[in-house]
């Protein structure tokens, strides 16, 4: 039986996915009659389908059942008909039998879905899920039934029960379908190891509303769509432990998913209108689909839907896309700024100082202060000093250095403080800065005290006392300063009388005191519990989990689940906002052996297989871990999902200090698997801006500026030019505004600007009457109106015309000049001139001569009158 599902599965997947995907990427008009018979002829003869099968063991169980345009029927009685296939939503079931034993397999293409049709597609798998972790020896078959009414009650779909079949599948063997054992609400024959059922899970009679039809593409076909149906059909058989599918084509969205190109009618639009730019475009694509490539380049539409005639037009339209969201942008950023601005109501006041108070009064004095002696009061953080022989203290935290001089004949200790009209530098404490600054302008300080002893031993003890006690309160500032703006944490109220979820030998990130972190995480009622091997203890409330994201294992070492923390908890001594919890499926590091080893070496093979395996066991584990902790929370009245990384939009950038692989989930963009993490929540970003984007660079950066201004915004570098289209797509989607320019800006300069207007995100000055560019829009390279534009190229056009009439006149008038300039070089012979005007050396200095006295001359007469005045 497991080779007649194999059968069923590669006449699906060879044969069917083909012939459709054909159909639709090449517009072709076909029944879904024809379809059927193509189906039915390659399970009669495989070989066509370059299948090895004997066909007298082969053969069709029924008719296949190909469906779509609305009128979809799941039982096994159904047929095909003979209308046109629609491309819509696609129905097909086929069955087929190998030496007499039955299978069946049926699947759901989704062609341009809308989001409606996509969470009900999402649904169906969470019912197909349910009831296959139900097929357990022992239970009874209605448990089944049961799982999946369960699950739609619990996701708040009741109203989709009534859409369910009455039947979740039946056993198969040599009969294609035993009456007796149904899994339906009824049946108490129970599951033993061993028996094969047909799971098929539809849903049927949804109905598609008007908003979902009116969001569709206007070519689809999903716009004359009112009612439709989907279903998945799959070989399982029950083992010892769980449930085993032997029909392996995936169920998962990505895998029936597709997306149609904007073809129809081009053929008459290139007729009436002759695009060059469309026509380049759409040969590009046809050259790129035709290249052959290392990955996979099948006919999936899927993956052709990012080349082809949209990449020239889908730039245009993300413009203004743009230009339209980042208007509406800054007027919902106006608004929330003013929403801000009420709740604050000016309340906000600066921080006074607090006095320092060491001592209450000389009597409190330590009582062994000597007169001339300097006295470390560790207890009190105070330095006895003597001025005039009394003992006077100074807190620790007015003490800004202590410098010893290597000794000569005495012992030299030099107190510096802080004090006003100079720098107090960064590491004065917070309050001490704030006392220099009030007093600063009436007050006079110390600024140094020198201590001469001829006794060494006591000032280097008192030198060493004043260093120890200075490190000690500046880490204690340290220590406040992290836990000033920690938010209490409720307690954590532990499960009992219930199983835990739990997962056990995982590793956490950031590590306690430097050392490796390992342990167990657990699942109890407000959150979750993380105890280490060492018997350290951190806790993570459900309700200040901000994004939790599981990260299985494909091309990375380890799989994990992360959390990025609404409010920071402490971990060892340090507070963090993300903590990760991880599994390595591979060693970072391996051994390899000096000799060289065969690519058909078994035991490399074998380890190949059970590295396999083993991520697969892993990543099916911690899944299984983040559905439970998400039902736990759930059930407690608490909102928790997890997110799982896009890989098909990630790209290599350097967010830190070197490259890594940038994934975007829902509600961030980040890397989780080198450290530092990079997490970026994306409500949090009110623009982006890339840099470097010219013809000549291979490569850009993008930064990311937080809503807050007060922050610096995130960068990523290094970021290569290919990814840039499909960022700025991805960006579009998510509603996030973006520019780009040829250079690097200064940011801290633009934001401390940015920071200081009122009037940021108004598209006129102070005086409502000058124009100027709102928000973010004076980073965009090219201008916003294109209207103006083309009224400008014509006034150019306008004036062109009469310059260059006017240059055309003054080029014909220079060189007429220049024609004359000719003439007259032309006469000039200058040995001639130079015979009949040359000087011998006696002329020349007679007439210099002259020349002398005429101006001595000249410069007695300007000055004389000059003195006549000044005697009047």
């Amino acid at each position: 039986i497991k080779k007649s599902s194999v059968l069923s599965n590669k006449v699906l997947k060879h044969s069917f996915i083909k012939d459709i995907e054909d159909v639709i990427e090449n517009n072709k008009t076909t029944t879904h009659e024809t379809i059927a018979e193509q189906i039915n002829d390659v399970i009669e003869d495989p070989s066509k389908i370059n299948l090895k099968v004997p066909q007298d063991l082969v053969q069709s169980c029924y008719f296949p059942i190909i469906q779509s345009g609305g009128d979809y029927d799941f039982k096994v009685s159904a047929t095909s008909n003979s209308e046109n296939v629609k491309f819509d939503i696609i129905t097909v079931m086929l069955g087929s039998r190998y030496s007499n034993y039955c299978s069946n397999i049926g699947r759901t293409l989704l062609i341009d879905p809308p989001k409606q049709v996509q969470q009900m597609y999402d649904t169906l798998l969470g019912v197909h899920d349910a009831a296959l972790k139900a097929m357990v020896p022992g239970k009874p078959l209605k448990a089944v039934y049961a799982a999946a009414v369960k699950y739609l009650t619990d996701e708040g779909k009741d109203n989709l029960v009534s859409s369910l079949p009455k039947s979740l599948g039946f056993s198969v063997g040599l009969d294609f379908r035993d009456g007796n054992l149904l899994l339906n609400a009824k049946s108490t024959v129970p599951f033993k190891a061993g028996m094969v059922f047909n799971l098929a899970v539809s849903l049927s009679g949804l109905t598609l509303s008007g908003s979902a039809r009116a969001s569709a593409n206007d070519e689809s076909a999903v716009k004359n769509l009112s009612q439709y149906g989907l279903v998945i059909a799959d070989m399982v058989a029950v083992t010892d432990k769980n449930a085993d599918i032997m029909t392996k084509f995936g169920r998962d969205r990505g895998d029936i998913s597709y997306s149609m190109l904007d073809e129809s009618g081009d053929d008459d639009e290139e007729s009436d209108e002759d695009d060059a730019d469309r026509k380049l475009a759409k040969k590009i694509a046809k050259q790129e689909a035709d290249e052959p490539s290392g990955g996979r380049k099948s006919s999936r539409l899927a993956a052709n839907a990012a080349s082809g005639a949209a990449d020239v037009e889908g730039v245009a339209e993300r413009e203004r896309k743009q230009i339209e969201l980042m208007a509406r942008k800054n007027e919902e950023r106006l608004r929330e700024l003013a929403r801000s601005s009420r709740k604050k109501g000016g309340d906000e006041k600066s921080k006074k100082g607090e006095e320092i108070e060491a001592y209450k009064s000389t009597k409190t004095l330590p009582d062994n202060v000597l007169p001339n002696q300097v006295k470390v009061d560790m207890a009190n953080q105070c330095v006895i000093l003597p001025i005039c022989g009394n003992p006077v203290p100074f807190h620790i935290s007015t003490i800004k250095n202590v410098v010893l001089p290597d000794p000569d004949n005495a012992a030299y200790l030099r107190i510096n403080f802080y004090t006003g009209g100079m720098a107090v530098g960064k590491d004065c404490p917070e309050n001490t800065a704030k006392l220099v600054q009030k007093y600063a302008p009436y007050a006079t300080f110390i600024r140094e005290m020198t201590f001469r002893s001829l006794d060494s031993h006591s000032l280097t003890t008192a030198f060493r006392q004043i260093s120890e006690l200075r490190k000690r309160a500046r880490m204690k500032e340290i220590e406040e300063k992290e836990e000033a703006n920690l938010v209490k944490q409720d307690k954590l109220v532990r499960t009992k009388n219930e199983r835990v979820p739990r997962l056990s030998d995982l590793t956490m990130r950031p590590v306690f005191a430097g050392r490796k972190t390992q342990g167990n995480l657990e699942s109890h009622t407000n959150g979750l519990r993380f105890i280490s091997t060492r018997g350290e203890i951190v806790d993570i409330m459900y309700a200040n989990v901000k994004h939790a994201i599981f990260q299985p294992c494909e091309n990375e070492i380890m799989v994990l689940i992360h959390f990025h923390l609404k409010n920071p908890i402490m971990v060892g001594k340090k507070k963090q906002q993300d903590i990760q919890f991880f599994t390595e499926v591979i060693d970072a590091s391996q051994a390899v052996d000096a000799g060289k080893r065969s690519m058909y070496d078994p035991d490399e093979m074998d380890d190949e297989q059970r590295e396999r395996q083993l991520k697969k066991r892993l990543n099916e584990a911690f899944k299984d871990f983040a559905r439970k902790v998400e039902g736990v929370a759930r059930k407690n009245g608490y909102s928790l999902e997890f997110d799982i990384p896009y890989r098909d939009l990630s790209f290599i950038g350097n967010p830190h200090k070197e490259m890594v692989s940038i994934q975007p989930t829902l509600n961030c963009l980040c890397n989780l698997t080198e450290t530092p993490f990079f997490v970026v929540d994306l409500s949090d970003i009110d623009h982006v801006h890339f840099e470097r984007v010219t013809f000549m660079s291979k490569a850009f950066d993008m930064v990311l500026v937080n809503k807050d201004f007060t922050k610096q915004p995130f960068r990523i570098d290094m970021i290569a030019n290919e990814e840039k289209d499909s960022i700025q797509e991805w960006l579009t989607d998510m509603e996030i505004s973006y520019t780009e320019g040829p250079m690097n800006l200064n940011w801290k300069q633009i934001m401390s600007h940015v920071l200081g207007d009122d009037r940021f995100y108004m598209d006129t000055e102070e005086d409502e009457v000058t124009a100027k560019e709102a928000g973010w829009e004076f980073l965009r390279m090219f201008g916003r109106d294109e209207a103006d534009d083309e009224e400008g190229s014509e006034e150019e056009s306008g004036y062109s015309e009469v310059s260059e009439k006017e240059s055309e006149e003054d080029a014909d008038s220079a060189d007429e000049d220049f024609d004359t300039d000719e003439d007259d070089e032309s006469e000039f012979d200058g040995d001639e001139d130079l015979e009949e005007q040359g000087m011998d050396w006696e002329d020349m200095e007679r007439e210099a001569a002259a020349d002398d006295r005429r101006k001595k001359r000249d410069g007695e007469e300007d000055v004389r009158p000059a003195k006549r005045k000044r005697r009047r």
